[in-house]
This record gives C-alpha cells, sequence and structure tokens, in this order.
C-alpha cells in the first residue's frame, strides 16, 4: 500500500496537517512517506479512517470513493409532529430496543402495535422504544427510535447510530470499524458507559440505521 501517495492526497483534499490531526510526530509519516515503515498498526489505521471520513475500502483497496459519503445523524423529531393511527406511516413495534444488550428481534415474527406518522421520514421501516441510558444525551431512556431499512456490511457509515441485531441479541450503540476487516466496535455514547464490544461480522443478523429519535410522551 501506497501509504505515502495516500497521506499526500488526504493533505491535498482536506488542508489538514496529517500529522498534527493524528497526533503522530512527523518522523512517522515521513518513514511512511519514504517506505522505511510499511506496516502501520491497526490505532494509525483507524485514527485515519476516524479523522478524515475516508471510506475503508478505498484505503485498503482502492476501490470506491476515497470519502464516505455524508449521511444525516440521527436527528430528535419534535414530539407535536408525531401521531398514532391511519393508514399511513411507519409501523410501531412496542419491542424494548434496548441501549445495552437484550434478546435477538425478528421482525417477520413480530406485529407492529400500531402505525406513527412522522412528516420527513417516510423511508423509516420501523420505530422502536429504547430503555436506558448509555447512549444519552442522544437518546433518552423511553424515547423512541425511526430506523431505515437494512444495510449490509460493506454500507455502514462508522460513527452512526444502529440498532444492531444478532442472532442472540439486539443493541442500540454506534458502530466503528473493527482493528481487522472481520469485526466491527459497538460503542456507547454516554462516558459512564466506558468500553468497546468487538461483534464477529458473522454474528450479524442484521443492522438498522437510527434516522430519528422522538419522545414517547409525544405519542
Amino acid at each position: 500500500m501506497e501509504w505515502g501517495r495516500i497521506i499526500d492526497i488526504i493533505e491535498e483534499k482536506t488542508g489538514k496537517s496529517v500529522y498534527k490531526e493524528l497526533g503522530l510526530r512527523p518522523q512517522y509519516l515521513s518513514d511512511l512517506r519514504s517506505g522505511k515503515s510499511k506496516n502501520p498498526n491497526s490505532d494509525f489505521v483507524l485514527k485515519l479512517i476516524d479523522t478524515f471520513n475516508l471510506n475503508p475500502n478505498w484505503l485498503l483497496t482502492g476501490e470506491g470513493e476515497m470519502f464516505q459519503s455524508e449521511a444525516p445523524s440521527a436527528q430528535r423529531i419534535p414530539a407535536e409532529l408525531v401521531s398514532g393511527g391511519g393508514e399511513e406511516g411507519i409501523p410501531f413495534y412496542d419491542i424494548d430496543v434496548m441501549a445495552h444488550i437484550a434478546e435477538s428481534l425478528d421482525l417477520k415474527d413480530e406485529k407492529p402495535a400500531g402505525i406513527l406518522s412522522i412528516p420527513g421520514f417516510e423511508d423509516c421501516v420501523a420505530c422502536f422504544p429504547v430503555y436506558g441510558s448509555s447512549m444519552e444525551p442522544k437518546i433518552s431512556s423511553g424515547d423512541v427510535i425511526a430506523v431505515s431499512k437494512a444495510v449490509d456490511c460493506e454500507r455502514i457509515l462508522w460513527g452512526e447510530i444502529y440498532l444492531v441485531i444478532t442472532d442472540a441479541w439486539r443493541v442500540v450503540k454506534t458502530v466503528h470499524p473493527g482493528k481487522t476487516e472481520e469485526y466491527i466496535i459497538l460503542r456507547s455514547i454516554n462516558p459512564d458507559y466506558a468500553g468497546d464490544t468487538n461483534v464477529d461480522k458473522k454474528d450479524l443478523r442484521t443492522l438498522y440505521l437510527v434516522r430519528g429519535v422522538v419522545s414517547r410522551l409525544g405519542m
């Protein structure tokens, strides 16, 4: 991998000094450019991806876009825009998708408890209540999340909030690249819940991007 060329491109595209952004000594990057250092550690790679929003596939293979496409983070929707009833809207499943690990979920086996009408989020496929405080202040216990259709591992938007479902459990967390391609990292937002959860991609059943958050009090 031509790390020197990659670093030059990033500096040119971003107008930033890579070593300052990554907190690295200039000599380390000079060695990468000259080829003296040919095996950057995983921490460097992850910092590079997170700092410059790089597409991991482009970084590793040269394929696809250099930067990840920007996507809106989960938005907090005003409660007064939420209403029940009607034939059109987003199915609401009164199933706890906890902000900590809970048992698995398969929507094929579940029947919605009702329909929510949320203007601007018609492309969402389901809404769920969330309990637990690990995702505060973004998601508070008792809030309802609206999720978009399931995505595969190749389309993950790193750092965004997902409803993650495996064969054993379901959980709402931010998703980040693992230290190897076989894994992803799940992370809480609340600093009181520090620590990463490593998940083997083979164990993933479904990933739903969290598009919106509403207060259940407004339903």
